[in-house]
């Protein structure tokens, strides 16, 4: 089994269980505990991972809180972020709102738009916007992420094929500067990347705490993201880091009453 065979079955197994012992993969996988430790070696410095006595658990990073609970959290920063990503948005514009917190508050800060046309793959951003009269809303099909209530697999993959939006919003779940944008659930995770390449302008929300930290699947790399929006808090050192790409960043204050670019 090849190394990236073997660490795709380990995060397989970790996404299952949150935690398991060398003994018992070196097992199942039927190779040594070193090649095994060497393994998680390489998914803890990729920031997925961390190693403990006699095995690892997954990074806090890659283990997703029921949406419920996401929405609350960090609740006023999301606000913040989603009002100033709003102002990208014009009359008569067709654009893509991507699943996820950030993106539900956003929604509601483009209700004032008229002729929009929104395609999106969360269910509770369609049921938003569904007696608006404002808008015309598209809904990519496909399976149905109960956790998220958001839609990935085959079918939406095919829905995306022949559909371009001129600006698309995304959520994320983490933010690296090597590792770039990165997504939890496989399946969404695609579904984001697609539709950043069928968008002639990508925007990116993100709230401090979802910088430095790796998830599973990489949705874009940092160079090809148009616009990140940001709060405050994100640590200096990373937005400085973040505009050598050559990418534009905004940063916001959590209070909404003004704006550092």
């Amino acid at each position: 089994m090849l190394p990236n065979d073997r660490q795709s079955e380990i995060m397989k197994q970790l996404q299952k269980f949150r935690t398991i012992k060398i003994s018992d993969i070196s097992k199942d996988l039927n190779v040594t505990r070193e090649t095994i430790r060497k393994d998680l070696y390489e998914l803890e410095e990729r920031g997925m991972v961390r190693k403990v006595h006699g095995g690892a658990i997954l990074n806090k990073a890659n283990v997703e809180t029921k949406y419920i609970n996401r929405k609350s959290t960090n609740e006023a920063e999301k606000r913040s972020i989603a009002k100033r990503a709003a102002e990208f948005v014009e009359d008569g514009d067709t654009i893509y709102i991507d699943y996820g917190t950030t993106a539900l508050f956003f929604v509601r800060e483009i209700l004032d738009k008229r002729d929009l046309t929104v395609v999106t793959n969360s269910l509770p951003i369609a049921n938003e916007l569904i007696d608006y009269s404002e808008c015309e809303v598209i809904i990519i099909g496909g399976n149905v992420r109960k956790n998220e209530k958001s839609l990935f697999g085959p079918v939406a993959y095919r829905s995306i094929e022949k559909m371009y939006v001129e600006k698309g919003f995304f959520g994320i779940s983490a933010i690296n500067i090597d590792a770039g944008y990165t997504n939890v659930h496989m399946g969404e995770s695609e579904v984001s990347r697609l539709m950043m390449i069928h968008s002639q302008k990508t925007i990116l929300m993100a709230d401090y705490s979802k910088f430095n930290t790796v998830a599973m699947n990489q949705v874009a790399s940092i160079e090809e993201v148009d616009v990140l929006i940001t709060d405050e808090n994100t640590d200096q050192e990373i937005l400085n880091q973040l505009r050598e790409r050559n990418r534009k960043v905004i940063t916001v204050q959590t209070e909404g009453s003004g704006l550092d670019e």
